[in-house]
């Protein structure tokens, strides 16, 4: 760019939380060094992230961050770009050997890439720090919940997470091809859930990770939650009164499998007048140098390999990519397919109702496995 030429300037869409926000704009000068772009970023509620049809919004912008299971109806819709027709196979490669876990595959489908992982996560395990270390096994959490010790989130998409996690911990993960929903083992999955739940403050029912992490950062009311998102954020120095520690995922073997994976990719909307420049901007936030520099010092939590592994960067984080990698390299991943998003909502709504009403019938396991007949619109 010429010192006398304005910046181009483009706007993306990202989700409101310091996490999701703040290492975005910490990298402004450096997009604007390399590129000659300014971005101006802006943010949609958590549930939204996880609700909303990206085809809703993306007209609007150059960038989309998005949740992977929105790929298949996002790419459908025509609402993003395939990222390898705009790449050369060299970047595509490189992004998907610095992945952690499965995150650059899971926004893959129908042999193209729709987004890149900016932001890796999975259900984990947290705690303060200093206090009580959280137990591996689901028996144990159980004993602990009976002592009043442990909070745990189950607004609606958050009990889904869990619900979906321990499926795949007995390996019985939704949506198999061979079987939309194990009975038996929901039937056991939903039963501990219900005790859980039975121990938790009523207002549990509509919290999420955030809320959870909140209070025990903030007060000693309780000493840890066994599943849900991990944020870098809270186990930073400073970030509220306590320093929080996550670690695996709570299971039932203690081997810290099947954690639904989560995270964020970001993605360029097919309504940009520059698509080859904002591709190329897209690998530029997801690349292992800003990854591994302002993205995640600023605030923002990576998807970058090399970043989990930076002793400097455990060391800013409390050891949280170290002491939750296996969880995420161990994760599940949810189906790519067309009407993911209005199935596991409809299936999380089923579900809270299960939770919040303390009973379960075989109409009710019925009703969960017609909802993919109604929501998928593609085999799986």
């Amino acid at each position: 760019m010429n010192a006398s030429q304005e910046p181009l300037a483009l706007r993306g869409m990202t989700w409101g939380h310091s996490r999701g926000v703040d290492g975005l704009v910490a990298l402004g000068a450096e997009i604007q060094k390399t590129f000659g772009v300014t971005i101006s970023w802006e943010s949609r509620s958590l549930l939204a992230f996880g609700d909303q049809h990206i085809s809703d919004f993306a007209a609007d912008y150059d960038f989309l961050v998005i949740d992977h299971p929105h790929v298949p109806d996002a790419a459908t819709a025509e609402a993003v770009l395939p990222l390898d027709k705009w790449l050369p196979e060299s970047v595509i490669q490189r992004l998907a050997l610095e992945s952690v876990g499965e995150s650059h595959n899971s926004y893959i489908y129908n042999e193209h890439i729709w987004a890149f992982a900016i932001d890796a996560a999975a259900q984990v395990s947290v705690s303060r720090a200093g206090g009580i270390p959280v137990p591996p096994y689901w028996d144990d959490v159980l004993r602990d919940a009976r002592a009043g010790k442990v909070i745990w989130p189950h607004k609606p998409v958050d009990l889904y997470s869990t619900f979906a996690t321990m499926m795949a911990q007995k390996e019985k993960a939704l949506l198999r091809r061979d079987e939309i929903l194990h009975r038996e083992t929901a039937t056991e999955v939903l039963g501990t859930l219900i005790e859980l739940a039975s121990h938790m403050p009523t207002e549990c029912s509509n919290y999420n990770p955030i809320d959870v992490a909140e209070i025990l950062a903030t007060t000693s009311d309780y000493e840890y939650c066994p599943a849900l998102y991990g944020y870098t954020n809270y186990s930073r120095v400073g970030y509220r009164k306590s320093l929080l520690q996550y670690e695996d995922v709570v299971s039932f073997d203690g081997r810290a499998s099947g954690s639904q994976l989560g995270g964020a990719g970001i993605a360029v909307s097919s309504a940009t007048n520059h698509p080859k420049l904002a591709s190329e901007i897209a690998a530029f936030f997801s690349m292992a140098h800003a990854q591994s520099g302002e993205y995640t010092t600023g605030g923002g939590q990576p998807g970058n390999l090399r970043a989990w592994l930076s002793p400097e960067l455990n060391e800013l984080t409390n050891n949280f990519f170290r002491y939750t990698l296996r969880s995420l390299e161990k994760a599940w991943v949810r189906p790519r397919v067309l009407g993911y998003p209005d199935y596991q909502l409809a299936f999380s709504l089923v579900l809270h109702k299960v939770i919040v009403e303390r009973t379960l019938t075989p109409a009710t396991l019925t009703e969960l496995e017609s909802l993919a007949e109604i929501h998928l619109r593609e085999k799986l």
